[in-house]
């Protein structure tokens, strides 16, 4: 297994964070156009899917306690990605850290932490998301009353806090009355 060990001194090469926005930002722009990798990205944004990344990466290479997203496993476990699209996104990444000037040795370590998560994001079929080792559904609708005002992914209409919203049990995706999408009317968890 490679080494999870803080690396301050990519940490100091990247800037204290400045390079790494800088070589996240390159790369989602990049992955967004590319054929690929641009599904994996449907309903997201650049900005949120920058800050996520940014946020775990400095966890993993400074040490700090500050990404509190899904770990590697469970945000990909829906994703069908081959080492062959695992190597592709590597290269892409590789050349975004040449791009913006950082030393090849630095390329090596940040390389080293990716390579470490191989095993939990490729795979030839979604897995369950686990939560406290409980797997959970791939597919399907629950339904939830809303107990904060949110907003109908489907119509962007205003869902009153109080009211019953439905919502897919992988993607969250949350719908109003109006919007269920057809086949999963009446669907309950």
């Amino acid at each position: 297994m490679g080494d999870l060990r803080p690396k301050p001194e990519l940490w100091a090469a990247l800037g204290q964070g400045a390079l790494l926005t800088e070589i996240l930002t390159d790369f989602y722009n990049r992955a967004f156009e590319d054929p690929q990798l641009a599904p994996f990205f449907e309903g997201t944004t650049k900005p949120w899917i920058v800050q996520k990344q940014y946020s775990f990466l400095r966890s993993k290479f400074t040490g700090e306690n500050i990404f509190f997203g899904h770990r590697p496993r469970n945000a990909h476990h829906w994703m069908v990605i081959s080492n062959e699209l695992f190597d592709h996104r590597a290269a892409m990444m590789e050349d975004c850290m040449r791009r913006a000037g950082l030393a090849e040795h630095f390329i090596a370590q940040w390389m080293e932490v990716e390579e470490v998560f191989r095993k939990q994001i490729v795979k030839a079929q979604p897995i369950p998301r686990k939560l406290s080792g409980v797997a959970l559904p791939l597919d399907g609708y629950g339904s939830i009353e809303v107990a904060v005002g949110s907003l109908c992914d489907g119509c962007t209409g205003a869902i009153d806090a109080g009211a019953t919203a439905h919502y897919h049990l992988r993607t969250g995706v949350m719908y109003c009355q109006q919007c269920m999408p057809e086949p999963a009317q009446g669907v309950e968890v």
